[in-house]
């Protein structure tokens, strides 16, 4: 089970339509507008020169380098010598994945509060405002015309089971909080878990988790996997039955 997770949380990388993307031997650079990001390392050759060579690939695009450091990430003392050279963590997200069986089982781990209505985010307007919400709550830039674009074409097109989107929490009819799903094989990836600051503590995350890992079922899933900020989220799905299988950290630099 452990190598099924770490190999799936491994193969789960987000390039969006309007980033550049390059994937060599030992890494995986991806130019995204506002940050650049080292998804994955595993090099043998020595980390100064590595490090060199994505600083150059990464010059002139944007301020940001990121570099995020995994369970499979080669040599081990990446993280030292990052921070020896200037980068900062910033980020620290906790693998977590469980299996799936049932909608029943899955209600009553996570026991969604009844109060909380949760809808596809599915129209352009409907995928806007959640992306309003995740750029507040994380602090990321909201959609671009071209990610926006991207994201309604495919919920336009998906019938019944769609293989990614997006949900909605409401209380009161206002929306408080929303998460996505994109299936990969068997495996439903639950990412974007966000709630307005004003609105924590009523269950929200609960009852967007319900709604997706249903889906992810719908679609054929057997296994749920998360990377859950250690500080939010990750307790929230243990309790409802996830298992911890390691962490990722995320190291930045401003170039």
């Amino acid at each position: 089970m452990r190598q099924r997770v770490l190999q799936a949380a491994n193969d789960w990388v987000w390039i969006p339509p309007d980033a550049r993307d390059y994937i060599e031997d030992d890494y995986r650079l991806t130019i995204f507008p506002d940050r650049t990001s080292v998804q994955w390392s595993a090099t043998e050759r020595p980390l100064d020169e590595l490090i060199a060579e994505v600083r150059e690939r990464a010059r002139g695009t944007n301020p940001l380098l990121r570099w995020w450091v995994k369970p499979h990430t080669k040599p081990e003392d990446t993280a030292d010598f990052l921070t020896s050279q200037g980068f900062e963590l910033v980020e620290t997200v906790e693998i977590l994945a469980r299996q799936l069986s049932s909608d029943e089982e899955i209600e009553a781990a996570v026991n969604p509060p009844s109060e909380l209505d949760v809808r596809p985010a599915n129209t352009p307007d409907l995928i806007y405002q959640a992306g309003q919400i995740d750029a507040e709550v994380f602090d990321w830039a909201p959609p671009t015309p071209t990610q926006l674009q991207q994201e309604s074409e495919t919920a336009a097109k998906a019938k019944g089971s769609p293989d990614t989107g997006r949900y909605l929490a409401y209380l009161h009819n206002q929306p408080i909080g929303t998460a996505g799903f994109t299936m990969g094989d068997d495996v439903v990836r639950l990412w974007g878990g966000a709630v307005l600051a004003k609105a924590r503590g009523r269950g929200a995350y609960r009852a967007l988790l319900a709604a997706r890992c249903a889906q992810g079922i719908r679609n054929g899933a057997t296994l749920a996997l998360v990377k859950g900020r250690i500080t939010t989220s990750a307790p929230i799905l243990k309790r409802a039955g996830f298992t911890s299988y390691g962490l990722e950290q995320c190291y930045q630099q401003r170039l």
